[in-house]
């Protein structure tokens, strides 16, 4: 069974060399990567920017049994482009990576810094709803960051979107309690056929990404097919950038 994982941050340049971004490490993508080859899976990695996904990590993640493919995108354009063309074939897709709200126009020079210059940032359309809209077979799992909120209104925001998007699960925690690039978090794991039964994981993110794939496959009916394949390079290549 093939799967696509999309990890890492999206730059989005003002000028030639400016750009805005975040600190996503992509080691959330790292993980869930992980899982997916222990697990059998054929899988494409499209990735971006963060600390996880330096060149030593991605030559690692190449030469990995299982990885069909891996694809750089650097914008939101990139990464809209990449899913759409590289999700027609697979049944799963998940995507923690963290893709830019917004776009901005870019100008093809350096912008002068002698004077105050204001940024129009248009919001860009969610890349996973747009993925279940063209490919309604396929399932598609999201991730939701919001900060400094209760527990009450993450769980409520992140039902809001997983409806409005018609996703198929979504994963939702507080950046305030679990910052881009710790090793360990605490997530809310809603399900479309029910959620009304939210689940909370606590633990590392290796632990975290096993937990998803446990529940992905309860509702795909994917089999989990361990013991793994010859992932040693990717597993160290995981360790080692946490």
């Amino acid at each position: 069974m093939k799967i696509l994982i999309a990890a890492g941050a999206t730059r989005e340049y003002i000028d030639a060399i400016r750009f805005i971004s975040n600190d996503s490490s992509g080691k959330m993508g790292i993980a869930l990567l992980k899982e997916a080859i222990k697990r059998r899976y054929k899988v494409k990695f499209i990735y971006g920017s963060g600390s996880a996904l330096n060149e030593k990590a991605i030559e690692k993640i190449l030469g990995t049994d299982g990885v069909e493919k891996v694809i750089n995108a650097v914008t939101y354009n990139n990464f809209k482009d990449a899913v759409l063309s590289e999700v027609t074939d697979c049944w799963i897709f998940i995507c923690p990576a963290a893709i830019s709200d917004f776009t901005v126009e870019k100008k093809n020079f350096k912008i002068k810094s002698d004077k105050e210059i204001l940024l129009k940032l248009k919001p860009a359309e969610k890349i996973v709803g747009l993925a279940k809209e063209k490919f309604p077979n396929v399932f598609v799992v999201a991730f939701k960051a919001e900060y400094n909120v209760s527990d009450d209104e993450l769980k409520k925001k992140a039902v809001e979107k997983l409806n409005r998007e018609g996703l198929d699960m979504l994963i939702a925690n507080d950046m305030a309690k679990s910052k881009f690039g710790s090793d360990r978090s605490g997530v809310f794991l809603i399900s479309k056929d029910n959620n009304d039964k939210i689940l909370h994981i606590e633990g590392s993110k290796q632990t975290i990404a096993g937990k998803i794939f446990a529940e992905v496959e309860i509702r795909t009916q994917a089999p989990s097919q361990e013991p793994a394949l010859k992932a040693g390079a990717l597993n160290h290549s995981a360790t080692s950038a946490q």
